[in-house]
């Protein structure tokens, strides 16, 4: 699960050319995660753009539109994604004037004076932003279901995959739009479940 959770966030991240790309994945516990996708950025940037930070929301929720497509069920494993979705999306609408109905001014989310009915267009605007962000993360997990089950395959068997691992998958796999039968169990769920056998 853990790997095609985090295969799924560096699916996206490779995918989507304005995000940051990924430097590496692991499946090895650390502290209260238990696999992480770090991110490096290649220059110093201080602005990022409607269009970059809705990008990021694919990013963050690809590892949990993943559980849901593989194995047809959620974990608690996305907790801290969607806590940043929900910080991100919100300041989109309320600090940085993204919204569409509400795109001329701030709107602090302590701001007591502010009515019920903007509240509600703050939420129904924030709701937008996360859902469509979730519908791009579904599109692409499943449009690159190949790609996907090689990454996690891949961390499998290695735990911990640098840059240039992944660069070598993405070249193989990129563009390749093979349908994949969808009831046959992918090649790292087979792996999975063979090393289940060996350790019982």
């Amino acid at each position: 699960m853990v790997a095609y959770h985090e295969a799924g966030h560096a699916l996206c991240s490779e995918l989507l050319p304005s995000v940051e790309k990924v430097h590496r994945i692991s499946i090895i516990p650390r502290g209260k995660a238990l696999g992480y996708t770090l991110n490096l950025p290649e220059e110093d940037r201080y602005l990022k753009t409607k269009d970059e930070l809705l990008d990021y929301l694919v990013v963050l929720l690809g590892g949990r539109v993943t559980e849901q497509l593989v194995f047809g069920a959620i974990t608690t494993g996305a907790s801290d994604d969607l806590r940043k979705v929900h910080d991100i999306s919100r300041s989109m609408i309320t600090l940085y004037g993204m919204g569409t109905e509400l795109a001329s001014k701030q709107l602090p989310a302590d701001d007591y004076s502010m009515s019920d009915h903007t509240r509600r267009m703050i939420d129904e605007e924030q709701q937008y932003l996360t859902d469509l962000a979730h519908r791009r993360a579904a599109k692409l997990v499943a449009e690159n279901r190949t790609l996907l089950e090689a990454l996690a395959f891949t961390l499998l068997q290695k735990e911990v995959l640098e840059r240039e691992d992944i660069e070598r998958l993405v070249g193989l796999y990129k563009g390749q739009a093979e349908p994949f039968n969808g009831a046959e169990p992918g090649p790292a769920r087979i792996a999975a479940a063979e090393a289940q056998d060996r350790s019982a």
